[in-house]
């Protein structure tokens, strides 16, 4: 490839990547709890869940409670209707993606909904999460057919593109929640085709481990457990962000999963390493983890995956504390990734009072250090993780007795794709300034 073709694909992947912009602040809302997130710190608020009838309409929202929240608090402020989340909704999609006229009904259906309630955009969230609950079945409901949910994307971007044309109004806003797990990943999502209609992609960077499995573990580690074998090393985050980069994805198009809950496991024999036989007990919100760092339940700091576990007789937890949300928010950052998901933010301490670190202590986390913070336009340059942070919570940290855990065990563009709250002339300012010191860069190379 000669000079010229190189500096112009340089370029092109400057014009096309999706940075420049704000770090996205994504907090996930459950309608049923009433607990607001505070606007100022969350750059959007999803409403869930929207379900999708039998007759394939979106419905089941008869208001949106966030509208005049948004207007007295933060007019900037974007507001999301997610549909999915659970097996019945996930079902219901696949019969609604079933046919062509079913799915150009739903389609329809969503700008009329999310114009009615004054949303900004749709999330589809057809992932099965356990804080929601373990799924009815031991085999929980999966999307059935990824090019169809590929053509339900598109038919939804050109949808809501031909909407805003016609009415003058700014374009509803659709983005996807994807597995966190590389085989997933494979089977069920044309991921370079949903990286062309969707705004961005929401990784589910949690739940790899819950109800289907036997073993105590981690549910979110950052990184793969030393030891870790065959697709074992896949259950982490880093592995999930680095596969779907491989592909051909530019990072800021991807926002990282940071869950605001544990998951307990018991374990079932006289063994008491990670990876020991357990069975699930569920998921435990933030607060209550707060309850338990004061009530006798020791800490243990997994330098391995960069993520603590807390202990109490035959129980153990995999959790996030703000010690390891820290390492993963920088992570995000040092990845150049679009910015953070929280799911749920209910689960944060919304009065600051069973914490002691002050209201929404994770999402201020997250806001605190990506204030001022734009997406890089820059190449990656993986610069080493920052493990050192100090912990921030009053749990001391314990040296592990556990044996290292024994194998057998360890499974362990468009031009429609625009960040909505971003000034045009400054985005185009930025990605400028990137262009002409490339230019400037190659230009001197040239002359040496």
């Amino acid at each position: 490839m000669n000079l010229e073709l190189i500096i112009f694909s340089i370029l092109l992947s400057f014009i096309n990547a999706d940075c420049g912009g704000e770090f996205k602040i994504v907090c996930y809302f459950s309608s049923w709890t009433g607990i607001h997130p505070e606007a100022k710190n969350c750059t959007h608020i999803v409403y869930t869940f929207a379900r999708i009838e039998d007759d394939n309409t979106l419905t089941g929202v008869w208001n949106n409670p966030l509208k005049e929240f948004k207007a007295n608090k933060d007019p900037d402020l974007k507001v999301f209707l997610a549909v999915g989340g659970q097996d019945y909704a996930i079902r219901r999609a696949n019969e609604m993606m079933s046919k062509d006229e079913f799915r150009q009904k739903f389609v329809i259906s969503t700008t009329k909904l999310l114009r009615t309630h004054e949303f900004d955009g749709i999330d589809l969230n057809f992932e099965p999460s356990e804080a929601l609950g373990p799924p009815s079945t031991p085999n929980p409901q999966l999307i059935e057919d990824k090019k169809r949910f590929s053509v339900l994307c598109k038919d939804l971007q050109e949808e809501y593109a031909e909407e805003a044309g016609r009415t003058g109004r700014t374009r509803l806003l659709l983005t996807i929640t994807i597995s966190g797990i590389k085989k997933q990943l494979e089977s069920r999502f044309e991921l370079d085709e949903l990286a062309k209609c969707a705004d961005w992609l929401n990784v589910q960077t949690y739940d790899y481990r819950g109800s289907r499995d036997k073993i105590a573990e981690h549910h979110s580690a950052l990184m793969p457990a030393a030891g870790a074998t065959d697709d074992d090393k896949d259950l982490n985050q880093d592995s999930a962000i680095k596969y779907i980069i491989s592909t051909g994805i530019e990072p800021s198009k991807l926002l990282l999963g940071l869950p605001t809950f544990g998951k307990k496991f018991r374990l079932t024999s006289d063994l008491h390493d990670l990876g020991s036989p357990a069975t699930s007990v569920g998921s435990v919100p933030y607060t209550e983890l707060c309850r338990n760092t004061m009530s006798g339940w020791q800490r243990v700091f997994l330098d391995d995956r960069k993520v603590p576990i807390m202990i109490k007789g035959d129980e153990v937890i995999g959790y996030d504390d703000l010690q390891s949300m820290e390492l993963k928010i920088n992570y995000a950052k040092e990845q150049r990734l679009g910015g953070i998901v929280i799911y749920p933010v209910n689960y944060d301490d919304s009065a600051g009072q069973l914490c002691n670190q002050g209201k929404f202590p994770i999402v201020s986390l997250v806001k605190e250090l990506t204030s001022n913070y734009t997406v890089s336009c820059l190449p990656l340059t993986t610069p080493p993780l920052n493990t050192t942070t100090a912990p921030k919570n009053r749990t001391k940290n314990i040296t592990p007795k556990w044996k290292i855990p024994r194998t057998e065990y360890l499974g362990t563009n468009l031009g429609l794709n625009r960040p909505h709250r971003r000034v045009y002339n400054s985005v185009s300012v930025v990605r400028s300034i990137y262009i002409i010191q490339y230019l400037l860069f190659s230009f001197l190379f040239l002359l040496v």
